[in-house]
């Protein structure tokens, strides 16, 4: 009888040991195939940012002032852009041309910076420091659904945009990635109140330069060229559909 007693013992331990093993290797097969690759958490392309915060205006602008740049709070866990690749989309904005106001300016790619913000992290676009225009690198190549958000400075460092306020709804933009070039045409040009408005007010702005589930062209800079109170947004979108 003690041998019986003790038969019935072992078969459910080995049962139950067996149980463990699988649960833990579906676990952590689990883990490996949901962990994401390097490739993955180093793409350009990233999650809607869900929180805009600030914008910082100049009083008075000059060569070396910093640019008044959207600040936007990102979730935790965010891949920082410092080690997102650069200048590696065939079809990132190269070039940008509006023959009504007379630019043709190179483009380039920017990131975000780190600042803090009453002991907040929040993330500031960059500017170029020259006769070039900024392609935000989270924002849409050319030729894909999404919105493809340039900016740059208005009274400042070669004063790319500043006639982008006398852009009028109809106008041409050319914009060339390495290989061809993407029409546009002028929907929207929006001056919009920034400086002393309340966060509402200025999420909402900040609200245009958020991904879209439409192809669109989305053109930020500052206003008036004597002082950066306001936002100007010029929206535009391809001219061989039927957006407009």
């Amino acid at each position: 009888m003690a041998k019986q007693a003790s038969d019935e013992k072992v078969v459910p331990l080995g049962i139950v040991l067996i149980t463990i093993g699988v649960i833990v290797t579906a676990t952590a097969a689990s883990i490996l195939l949901l962990q994401p690759s390097s490739a993955q958490t180093a793409i350009v392309k990233t999650p809607p940012l869900p929180v805009t915060v600030v914008v910082t205006p100049i009083p008075n602008a000059t060569e070396t002032a910093v640019d008044s740049s959207t600040e936007i709070t990102l979730p935790e866990g965010f891949v920082s852009l410092d080690d997102a690749p650069s200048g590696s989309l065939s079809n990132q904005p190269r070039r940008i041309v509006i023959p009504s106001i007379e630019v043709d300016a190179p483009v380039v790619d920017v990131g975000m910076t780190a600042l803090q913000n009453n002991g907040q992290t929040v993330y500031q676009w960059q500017v170029p420091q020259g006769y070039e225009a900024g392609w935000h690198n989270t924002s849409a190549p050319l030729g894909q659904v999404g919105n493809t958000v340039l900016n740059g400075h208005h009274n400042i460092f070669g004063e790319v945009f500043g006639s982008l306020v006398d852009l009028e709804v109809g106008a041409e933009i050319i914009v060339y990635d390495a290989e061809s070039p993407h029409d546009y045409t002028v929907a929207e040009v929006q001056i919009l109140p920034e400086r002393d408005q309340p966060l509402e007010v200025r999420q909402e702005n900040a609200h245009w330069i958020q991904p879209t589930s439409d192809e669109r062209l989305t053109l930020v800079t500052c206003w008036p060229h004597s002082d950066n109170s306001h936002r100007l947004i010029v929206v535009a979108y391809p001219t061989n559909t039927s957006t407009n």
